[in-house]
């Protein structure tokens, strides 16, 4: 059974803070094509969310056989205050990757635009 943990720091430019991003699987192999798709639609997220600190993301296979479930992307993206968690099942690693990225990228725009309507209102 493969296992692996990749762990990269990812500096924001804009603004120069690191964030963490962690990278854990669970029988499947961690390649290079894998990380830095994952290193590059995770990061992406921090456009919106420049405070987030830490993203940890879980590739699991989690059945042997083929099938629309056969791997599971799990996402954890620490904020300030709530935390935001998402997950997606798939075919392919890589598929579930971009489905999990696109809902923690809806949910950051969602929180980010409810923090500006509040912040206008005052």
């Amino acid at each position: 059974m493969d296992r692996s943990i990749a762990r990269e720091i990812s500096l924001n430019r804009s603004n120069l803070k690191l964030m963490d991003i962690i990278i854990r699987t669970d029988g499947v192999a961690l390649d290079e094509k894998l990380r830095e798709a994952v290193m590059q639609k995770i990061g992406r997220v921090r456009l919106y969310a420049p405070d987030a600190f830490r993203a940890r993301v879980q590739i699991q296979r989690v059945t042997q056989k083929p099938s629309a479930r056969q791997f599971r992307v799990g996402v954890l993206y620490e904020l300030r205050g709530n935390d935001l968690v998402a997950e997606h099942y798939a075919r392919e690693p890589l598929t579930a990757v971009d489905l999990v990225a696109d809902k923690i990228e809806r949910r950051v725009r969602k929180l980010k635009t409810a923090r500006l309507a509040r912040r206008m209102q005052l």
